[in-house]
């Protein structure tokens, strides 16, 4: 029974200690830059010679980003700490450790949530496809792009899956609410780790730990329900009169930081989610009018890229671009080679007029927003 007692308090330290140094160590871009540079720091030249060694990945990036070679040698790397770290934490720190980690990942937690619910009511996470996206085959779509590219055109089911995430975010920060917060981000992070493995998506280790996070604030609690629910829990050492200041000051700080981070952008005055504009005015499909060109359509994304499509095989092309004051189209590929072209865009008929490749291109503004994928419609009766 002892051992038994022992091997627990060991796997809960260990889970602990982990949860921990991930919630210290795993860049989250939202914040701050940080985080990237501390862990590149303290474990950047020693994932860079695992990656070399162990993976043989050379020249390989390290931002840590979910998916990534780097962030499993950093989960490889953090396993190891953390079980030479839970034998040296010892039995009478355990209770306050424990308490102390939990209360960290609660607010992890909960941060994440509110973060993402609200990303999802302001189509940020999932925005309207681009064009270019609209005018791509069903079949030659990759799965990820395909379900994100589904979900965006769909208001009412990111405010519906935001709103669930937002509001349990919100019921974890009060004890008496914490457990259903906790059992409704468990359902969450499920669901979302279904639908990662399912469609491919590169955030399968993130949404991982998630579920594993929640999991483990829940596993003295899960089969008390109805208690938690209808009775306050015993005293802690949190919930000492020497730590309650403290305990209140640190969360209002950490919870009012990540809600300036994630506020800031949706109060910038240019923000606006529906139509995101580049400063040159240029969005959507263009259809190319010049019987001599080799391209059907030239599309220009919200964040300055365009692409053609070829009329055989409707291969696409990108390019950054850019529009300088002498009105020209400013060009560049994904090795770097930039060039200039002349560029004339006709208010009244909205058309355009480029130089591309030794010959002048010709296209027309397609209304792509009356296609039937961007219409909000919801039938009650199908006839």
């Amino acid at each position: 029974m002892e051992f038994k007692s022992i091997f627990f308090r060991k796997i809960a330290t260990f889970s602990g200690i982990f949860l921990l140094q991930f919630i210290l160590f795993f860049p989250l871009g939202f914040l701050t830059n940080l985080q990237l540079k501390a862990t590149y720091f303290i474990f950047g030249d020693f994932t860079q010679f695992l990656l070399e060694n162990l993976l043989n990945k050379k020249n390989n990036r390290i931002d840590y980003s979910s998916d990534s070679c780097s962030m499993l040698i950093l989960i490889i790397i953090l396993l190891i700490t953390s079980t030479i770290f839970s034998f040296l934490i010892k039995k009478k720190w355990t209770k306050s450790f424990l308490l102390i980690t939990e209360y960290v990942c609660v607010i992890y937690i909960s941060v994440i949530l509110i973060k993402y619910g609200v990303d999802k009511i302001f189509k940020t996470q999932f925005p309207e496809p681009e064009s270019n996206i609209l005018f791509t085959k069903f079949g030659n779509l990759d799965k990820d792009i395909l379900f994100w590219s589904t979900i965006g055109t769909s208001k009412i089911y990111n405010n519906i899956t935001g709103s669930i995430e937002i509001f349990s975010g919100i019921l974890l920060l009060f004890k008496r609410s914490q457990f259903l917060g906790l059992l409704i981000a468990m359902i969450c992070f499920s669901q979302i780790l279904i639908i990662n493995i399912s469609f491919d998506i590169s955030v399968k280790f993130f949404s991982l730990i998630l579920l594993l996070m929640s999991i483990f604030l829940l596993r003295k609690k899960g089969w008390k329900l109805f208690l938690k629910m209808i009775k306050l829990p015993k005293e802690t050492f949190l919930d000492k009169t020497s730590v309650l200041p403290y305990k209140t000051f640190l969360k209002i700080l950490i919870l009012g930081i990540a809600f300036i981070k994630i506020g800031m952008p949706y109060l910038d005055e240019n923000f606006h989610t529906d139509d995101k504009i580049n400063s040159t005015q240029l969005k959507g499909v263009y259809q190319i009018t010049s019987s001599e060109s080799p391209y059907q359509y030239v599309f220009f994304h919200k964040d300055q890229y365009l692409i053609f499509m070829e009329k055989s095989s409707e291969k696409m092309t990108a390019f950054h671009y850019d529009i300088s004051f002498d009105n020209q189209i400013i060009i560049e590929d994904y090795q770097k080679n930039i060039s200039k072209h002349l560029f004339v865009k006709n208010e009244k008929d909205a058309s355009i007029a480029f130089s591309f490749n030794h010959q002048t291109i010709y296209a027309k503004l397609i209304p792509y927003k009356e296609m039937n994928a961007l219409q909000d419609r919801f039938h009650v009766f199908v006839d």
